[in-house]
């Protein structure tokens, strides 16, 4: 499941939330971006529908980020 979140090609929107900056809708869901404490923390983590998916580092290439 984790591994097809960041193999899925997405156009990510940005937000108005400083802790959460990027979000898209993704079949009837939501998925955000949480910004972490970084280097305490991994520096992103994957938010589907309030749930935390999964914590990384690298933005994954197949993902468009806004500039």
């Amino acid at each position: 499941m984790i591994e097809d979140c960041f193999e899925r090609p997405l156009t990510w929107q940005r937000t108005d939330l400083a802790e959460f900056p990027f979000t898209v809708p993704v079949a009837g869901g939501t998925w955000l971006i949480r910004i972490n404490d970084f280097p305490v923390e991994p520096l992103y983590t994957l938010m589907i529908d309030g749930q935390e998916i999964a914590d990384f580092d690298d933005w994954p290439r197949c993902w468009g980020r806004p500039e």
